[in-house]
């Protein structure tokens, strides 16, 4: 079978998106969504995944499924699809929650096929957790403009550009539905709007450290640094804490090279990065800044991304080369039977 490596450089050889259009997969069609009613199946179309939980009996932990589509957002808006993004965050996503497991709980119970993930049902907290270790990103525009507080917490005025910062800073936004904008708020304003119980929020930030404690370690031995990413948590019915969605993969955070680091950013440079942060400087490159209508990205870019984050993968979990078959509507009724 063809390798995942392979279909990426003969899209790269065609170089027409028409044809690299042909190896995404968008998600799951309106009409196969209708289908899933009559089957006591419901589905919430995030801005990546897709949700399908089944009507469950109280008598069972409930499951969901996520299924990893290929589309590319950014801004919280969808910008364009990647060739395979979906399979190759589908497997570091289940990586990365199995291995945080030895830390903190997680929903993670097993990936059944390349682009799903069965997970345990829990009632998600309407905060976004970004923890921030570097001075970079919406963090950097905000100080070179004067901010000077973020989440509650002052920076020392001096810093450079890409430079770690004196402690990890938590800066939470709202959890905005697909497409709507998240909003950067306190902690304190979390509390006061009652987004999140106080003791609540104790745990989710002191997971959200202890998370980032362990993907700094972990990227560290592959001589990458976590910049920052960003968590979400749920509770389920029975009060357990548990996180949800994807964690430290290159869609969710900023990795950078280590050993390129300290000379590029001596030299005024950005760092050398692995996520996706290259797409969103292309598009700030373009005045676009979430606003109005969104550019064509270059194919040439869209495949760098995808090249990047198959590469981190390939690099976090040695394995056989990835392959992927067809992918349709047949495959997804097959894992329908995980869950309950």
């Amino acid at each position: 079978m063809v390798t995942i490596r392979e279909n990426l450089e003969l899209i790269a050889r065609q170089n027409q998106w028409a044809e690299a259009k042909k190896h995404c997969y968008y998600g799951l069609t309106e009409d196969f969504k209708g289908s899933l009613g009559s089957l006591g199946i419901s589905v919430y179309t995030g801005k990546v995944r897709d949700v399908l939980m089944r009507e469950h009996s109280a008598a069972r932990a409930p499951t969901l499924l996520l299924v990893h589509s290929d589309r590319l957002t950014a801004f919280d808006r969808l910008i364009t699809w990647i060739p395979y993004k979906g399979v190759i965050l589908a497997n570091l996503s289940a990586f990365w929650l199995k291995a945080a497991s030895r830390v903190v709980p997680t929903h993670f119970i097993e990936q059944i096929d390349e682009r799903t993930l069965l997970c345990k049902v829990a009632q998600p907290i309407k905060v976004e957790v970004v923890i921030r270790g570097y001075l970079a990103g919406s963090m950097l525009r905000g100080y070179l403009g004067g901010q000077r507080i973020f989440g509650g917490v002052t920076l020392p005025d001096g810093l450079r550009p890409y430079e770690r910062l004196p402690t990890p800073v938590i800066t939470p936004t709202t959890k905005a539905a697909a497409y709507e904008h998240d909003l950067e708020i306190t902690p304190r304003e979390v509390l006061e709007r009652g987004l999140c119980p106080a003791k609540i929020w104790d745990r989710v930030t002191d997971d959200s450290h202890k998370l980032f404690a362990f993907g700094t370690e972990l990227l560290a031995q592959k001589g990458w640094i976590l910049v920052d990413t960003k968590y979400e948590f749920g509770l389920t019915p029975e009060g357990e804490l548990l996180v949800i969605d994807e964690i430290h993969t290159p869609d969710s955070s900023r990795f950078w090279v280590s050993q390129t680091y300290r000379a590029r950013t001596a030299e005024g440079l950005p760092p050398d990065m692995l996520d996706k942060e290259r797409i969103r400087r292309w598009l700030l490159e373009q005045g676009y800044k979430g606003e109005g209508t969104v550019p064509e990205v270059p194919l040439a870019n869209g495949l760098d991304l995808a090249t990047t984050y198959l590469d981190v993968l390939e690099t976090l979990l040695p394995q056989p080369a990835l392959t992927m078959g067809v992918y349709g509507e047949s495959t997804l009724l097959k894992s329908l039977q995980k869950i309950d």
